[in-house]
């Protein structure tokens, strides 16, 4: 018999999609209980990687109950949001916290070395995971490494090397020379990622890529832009209120 306890894993949701969620719960008032019922039309996808996460963070109970803490979370303003979701990823994160971790100093090679370790998860996981509590922190301002923050994507490496050996063959085979025009615009590329504030970039890296751009619903692109008008408020600070719905009607009707 494993007596091994059972390892909660961190939240993998899209930080976007977490915000969206409980941006949305303020516009509509938070239920008595948190199921996908509760996301409308979002894909399952969302709701339970959303749903994982409010539990990791002890927002809502095993049987989806809001804490206190979950309300004032969605009713605070945006400055107030700040100071709760700061107490929440504290508590969230207890091993991050430790006295044997510095996040102001560390590496993403040991951020991701303290995952691995400390929840047995592998792979992309750890990428969504890294990403999480990336945003979290530089939204509520818990000061993180200059290293940590210039983390990049580890389980897609292999894929880039290859997709990178399979265009320069393409190019070869079509006698076009290596990097004729990539190189022009690498730089220009570059300069204007770096200039997006990592919320925006954030949100962009979450557009599918072309190829599966067909397979974005309209309610995960919904979904998208309610995390966008979020963010968007929260940068400006600008009054006012976006809001996102869905209309079946192809001739009209709001979006």
């Amino acid at each position: 018999m494993n007596d091994k306890p059972k390892v909660i894993s961190p939240p993998y949701a899209t930080f976007g999609s977490f915000l969206g969620f409980l941006n949305k719960m303020r516009d509509a008032g938070v239920p008595g209980r948190i199921d996908p019922s509760v996301f409308g039309n979002a894909s399952g996808s969302i709701s339970y990687s959303v749903i994982a996460a409010l539990k990791f963070l002890k927002l809502i109970d095993d049987g989806g109950k809001p804490s206190d803490r979950f309300n004032r979370l969605v009713e605070s303003d945006d400055e107030k949001r700040r100071t709760v979701l700061k107490e929440t990823v504290i508590e969230g994160y207890p091993s991050l916290f430790d006295k044997d971790i510095n996040l102001k100093t560390i590496t993403s090679g040991q951020f991701d070395e303290h995952i691995r370790r400390e929840f047995d998860v592998q792979g992309s996981t750890v990428d969504k995971i890294a990403a999480f509590f990336i945003s979290a922190a530089k939204i509520s301002e818990i000061p993180i490494s200059t290293h940590l923050l210039a983390r990049k994507s580890v389980s897609n490496s292999t894929a880039n090397k290859k997709n990178s050996k399979n265009r320069k063959r393409d190019e070869l085979d079509a006698g076009q020379p290596k990097d004729a025009q990539g190189s022009q615009f690498k730089g220009e590329e570059e300069t204007l990622r770096s200039s997006y504030h990592p919320f925006v970039q954030g949100l962009l890296d979450e557009i599918p890529a072309t190829e599966k751009f067909i397979e974005w619903s309209v309610e995960d692109q919904a979904e998208w832009l309610r995390a966008a008008a979020g963010i968007f408020k929260l940068l400006s600070k600008s009054k006012g209120r976006i809001a996102i719905s869905i209309s079946t009607n192809e001739n009209g009707g709001q979006q």
